[in-house]
């Protein structure tokens, strides 16, 4: 008796390959890592999460008053 022969498969039904959604665990393609309804959810989510950081006051006025212009650097 061979090695191989030791350790047959012991069911025929082949598996085709498949991924599952990683929070619901529904079948889907390949090519995704969530289900659709999942996906929306973590991009809500996401949307609600991320804020913007408030910057010193002092430093606001100093970029509002000096805008960037081309035009004075060509006369120069």
């Amino acid at each position: 008796m061979s090695k191989f022969e030791r350790y047959k498969k012991k069911t025929e039904i082949y598996i085709y390959p498949h991924k599952h959604c990683k929070t619901c665990e529904e079948m889907i393609s390949e090519a995704f890592t969530y289900c659709p309804e999942c996906y929306k959810k973590l991009k809500e989510k996401k949307k609600r999460k991320f804020f913007r950081r408030k910057e010193k006051k002092s430093e606001q006025k100093e970029e509002t008053e000096k805008p960037y212009d081309l035009e004075e650097n060509e006369n120069v």
